[in-house]
Parts: structure tokens; sequence; C-alpha cells
């Protein structure tokens, strides 16, 4: 079974991270844990809901478990404080 992640619509996804004004690693970190194009689109339009991956999840990918912090990404126009200050949570 090939993972989203490593599918043309995910690469494609991942690319769109320009206009959207987000991070690279946001945009592969959404692709790392979406299913498919729909769940990607989904979690980077309302962010992590406990049901796609959980806050805490999100954040441990990004950041390497705390080896890098969450306000060094931008999301959106949310810039860097997508995170609410859950920041290495």
């Amino acid at each position: 079974m090939t993972l989203f992640r490593d599918t043309k619509p995910a690469a494609e996804f991942i690319a769109s991270g320009d206009y959207r004004e987000t991070s690279r690693e946001i945009m592969q970190t959404i692709a790392y844990f979406a299913r498919n194009l729909t769940e990607a689109e989904q979690l980077w339009a309302d962010g992590p809901d406990n049901v796609i991956c959980t806050m805490s999840d999100f954040l441990e990918h990004l950041t390497g478990n705390g080896l890098r912090q969450a306000s060094d990404y931008n999301w959106g126009t949310s810039g860097n404080h997508w995170y609410d200050g859950a920041d290495n949570a």
C-alpha cells in the first residue's frame, strides 16, 4: 500500500505551500498524517483535529520531538503563531 506522502498528489500538495504562505515542513507534516488529498486539505484548513492527528502528534513530528520550535514555521495567514502557544507540546 502506497502512503499518501509518497504520491504525486502529495508532492503537488506540498509544493502548494508557497502560494498558501505555509512552510514546506508544515506541508510535509500534513502529508505525513493525511491518508489522501481530502484529508490533507482538511488538515491544512482546520489544523490538527484529534481525528486525523492530535496537535501533540503534529508538533512532535514537525519539531523532531522538540529539537526545533513550532514558531520557526509559518501556516498561512496565521504566520508563526498558528500553534496558539502549544510550542513543543
